[in-house]
């Protein structure tokens, strides 16, 4: 199997086991791993109008990182940053700036060769970075489905142990 153009979006709420999943694919596949952007800055400390200019830089790193590689396996994804935009950021920023997010993150979508669905089943655990509201978890995850939904984007439901999800995944590739 020749790996150099896959491009694998391993997607999902926060606390699904993406890390773990697209770090077994990487090896697996021997294609490189992007990791996710969003660990690299404050979110839990930002106001929500620094969370907004957060939210753009993700993105923007998040398209920038899988320019870089014909192939690759994502830790996260566009529709990722789409769906936590669209609950936390675009109440409260005006329709043109909704807009030009929305294009961005939705454009890139169209670059993936997998998307690979990972849903909660298990509660959030506190880790210094992420948010432990199970509601918030469902909400998003909510939120990931419509957007998947509504522009039939193709994509694949893992779930299970990680060798279960990752023999699932091989399957389908």
């Amino acid at each position: 199997m020749n790996n150099r153009y896959t491009r694998i979006a391993v997607i999902g709420t926060h606390c699904t086991g993406k890390t773990s999943l697209a770090k077994a694919l990487s090896e697996a596949l021997d294609i490189p791993l992007l990791e996710e952007c969003a660990r690299n800055h404050e979110i839990k400390s930002a106001s929500p109008l620094q969370y907004v200019e957060i939210q753009k830089r993700i993105l923007a790193e998040q398209i920038a990182a899988e320019l870089k590689f014909p192939g690759f396996v994502s830790d996260r994804s566009t529709i990722d940053n789409l769906a936590y935009w669209l609950h936390s950021c675009a109440p409260i920023v005006d329709a043109h700036t909704n807009e030009i997010y929305i294009k961005k993150a939705m454009n890139n979508t169209r670059n993936y060769t997998h998307v690979f669905l990972l849903v909660p089943e298990f509660y959030p655990r506190e880790d210094g970075f992420r948010n432990t509201d199970i509601i918030y978890q469902l909400q998003i995850a909510e939120t990931i489905n419509t957007i998947l939904y509504l522009n039939r984007i193709p994509h694949h439901v893992l779930s299970g142990t990680i060798d279960e999800r990752l023999r699932y995944a091989m399957r389908l590739m």
